[in-house]
């Protein structure tokens, strides 16, 4: 099934890219990794297809991006420990899970996502007030940013704290994080960046378009 037509899509997006990816970044990281779980959602065809037989597979037929999201929040909650939220349309590196885990622990709440926009725009409540540190268990630099999208991880100490509010917010990605970070609790992101979503706003630092391509020749050479 073709990916839906997005207006911020890049022509080269390929949500089989996305996925190769992510499976990747999971064989590199699978120690640090106990369960994965996947949330299929509408007709079924060649993304289906390309998941492992070894991963569980929650089929709904939502057919929408909330319903996607809310019943993979419902499926997380019987799932113990750290949780890394992922949608289908980002690229990872093969390091990537394996940072994101290591920094998680310290950090509570971070995305893989270094965002274009948290460099250059001046309306974030976090303005003027972000944070960068080096990360010891990750070697990585990492820095606050106001909000994220729905791709995020929360460690198993700040769950609790953070799923009542996703729950409650849904899709209204931004507002959700501004909530957090009126309670106190902020977001980190990767400097460079670890995983990109795929829009016109690709995370800086890192030739996504050339990677892209050697995950699209990998895949097809299997």
């Amino acid at each position: 099934m073709a990916p839906p037509y997005r207006d911020k899509r890049l022509p080269w997006f390929s949500k089989l890219n996305c996925l190769h990816s992510f499976l990747e970044s999971l064989e590199y990281s699978k120690e640090y990794v106990s369960s994965v779980t996947f949330v299929h959602d509408g007709p079924e065809g060649l993304l289906i297809k390309a998941i492992p037989e070894q991963f569980p597979v929650i089929k709904v037929n939502a057919c929408s991006n909330e319903g996607s999201l809310l019943a993979t929040y419902a499926a997380a909650k019987s799932i113990s420990g750290d949780i890394y939220y992922v949608e289908d349309d980002y690229l990872h590196l093969p390091q990537s899970i394996k940072l994101i885990a290591l920094a998680l622990p310290s950090l509570g709440l971070v995305t893989g996502y270094d965002h274009e926009d948290r460099y250059v725009r001046d309306d974030d409540l976090s303005f003027g007030k972000e944070k960068i540190c080096f990360e010891l268990a990750s070697q990585h630099h990492w820095r606050t940013a106001e909000s994220t999208t729905c791709t995020f991880a929360i460690s198993e100490a700040m769950r609790s704290k953070v799923q009542p509010f996703a729950d409650k917010f849904k899709l209204v990605d931004r507002t959700l994080f501004r909530k957090l970070y009126k309670k106190g609790i902020r977001l980190w992101t990767p400097i460079p960046g670890l995983v990109t979503h795929v829009d016109k706003a690709l995370a800086p630092g890192f030739d996504w378009v050339n990677f892209n391509e050697e995950m699209a020749r990998h895949r097809n050479k299997k």
